[in-house]
C-alpha cells in the first residue's frame, strides 16, 4: 500500500483533513475511493464503510490509537461551540469516574485540540474538577490545568469565569475564600498577574449573576490590593537598581563599566595641615 499523505486544509469551523492520494490508498485496499475510511481494516462483523451509526463510530474510536484519531474525518468541528463543550465534558467525566485523569492530560489536551475548544476546556475542568475542596484539588490537577492555561491569557479568562460558577454553586462554602483561592491559582502559575489585575477592574455577569458577580470581586479586593502592592515594590526596585548602575561607554575606547551610585555624605571637615617652613614639601591641595 502506498503511504498515506494528508494534508490539514481550512481554519476554525472548517478545519479537514484531506487524504491526496485517497484513490491510490483504496486501489491497494481494494475498497472504493468513495469509503469514509479506506484504510482502515475491514471485519466480517463490523464494515467501516456501511456502519456509521453513533454506536458502531464509538466503538472503532475506542479501539484506535490517538494518532489515528487524529486522521479520521469527523462530523465533530461542524457542531456548534456548545456541542462541542457537551462533548468534552462527556469525555472529562468518564475518565474522572474510571478515576484516571490524572493519568490521561495528552488525551485531554488531544481531544479539547480535536474539538477546536482548547482555551474554553478549562469551563469544563472546573465544573467537573473543582469543588469545596477547591484549595487541594488545584494542587492535585495543577499539571492538568497548566496545560491549557500556560502563556494563554484567553484560557485564563475563561478560568476566572469558570472559578466564579464554581464558587456560586459552592457559596456558603467558598464565598470567604475568594481570596485564598485567587491566590492559590496565582502561586501555583496558572493565573498570572496580569490576567488577575485586569479581571478585578470588571464585574461581568457572562458568567454568575452580577449580584454575585460583584460579592466575588468584594471579597478578591484584599488578594488584589496586596498583589498591586507587590507589583508596585517590584518596580520600585526595579527603579533603585537602575540607579544604582550606570553602563557608562566611552566611544573611543572598547571599554564599557559600571558606576555605582551612591548618596553623597557630608565629607568631613579636614584638619589643619600641620605648618612647616620647608620650601621642598608639596602642598597635597594644590595638586
Amino acid at each position: 500500500m502506498p503511504k498515506l499523505l494528508a494534508k490539514v486544509e481550512g481554519k476554525g469551523n472548517g478545519i479537514k483533513t484531506v487524504v491526496v492520494n485517497m484513490v491510490e490508498v483504496a486501489k491497494a485496499l481494494n475498497r472504493p475511493p468513495t469509503c469514509k475510511y479506506p484504510w482502515i481494516k475491514i471485519s466480517d462483523d463490523d464494515d467501516w464503510c456501511d456502519d456509521t451509526d453513533a454506536e458502531a463510530v464509538a466503538r472503532r474510536m475506542e479501539s484506535l490509537t490517538s494518532g489515528a484519531k487524529g486522521l479520521m474525518l469527523n462530523d465533530d468541528l461542524e457542531k456548534s461551540p456548545q456541542e462541542r463543550l457537551d462533548l468534552f465534558y462527556e469525555f472529562i467525566k468518564k475518565h474522572k469516574e474510571t478515576g484516571n485523569i490524572e493519568n490521561l492530560h495528552k488525551e485531554v489536551v488531544g481531544e479539547a485540540e480535536r474539538l477546536d475548544i482548547k482555551d474554553k476546556a478549562v469551563l469544563v475542568l472546573c465544573e467537573l474538577l473543582l469543588g469545596e475542596n477547591i484549595l487541594q484539588e488545584v494542587k492535585t490537577h495543577r499539571l492538568l490545568f497548566l496545560r491549557f492555561t500556560a502563556g494563554n491569557h484567553k484560557a485564563q479568562k475563561y478560568l476566572l469565569g469558570g472559578l466564579e460558577q464554581v464558587i456560586k454553586l459552592h457559596k456558603d462554602a467558598l464565598i470567604n475564600k475568594v481570596p485564598h483561592i485567587l491566590k492559590a491559582f496565582y502561586d501555583t502559575d496558572i493565573l498570572e498577574e496580569e490576567v488577575l489585575i485586569d479581571w478585578s477592574q470588571k464585574v461581568s455577569k457572562k458568567y454568575v449573576s452580577k449580584e454575585v458577580a460583584q460579592e466575588i470581586h468584594d471579597k478578591a479586593k484584599p488578594f488584589i490590593k496586596w498583589l498591586q502592592e507587590a507589583e508596585e515594590e517590584e518596580s520600585s526596585d526595579g527603579d533603585e537598581e537602575e540607579e544604582e548602575e550606570v553602563e557608562v561607554v566611552y566611544s573611543d575606547r572598547h571599554i564599557s563599566t559600571s558606576i555605582s551610585v551612591e548618596k553623597e555624605t557630608p565629607k568631613p571637615a579636614k584638619p589643619a595641615a600641620p605648618v612647616d617652613n620647608d620650601d621642598d614639601d608639596l602642598d597635597i591641595d594644590a595638586i
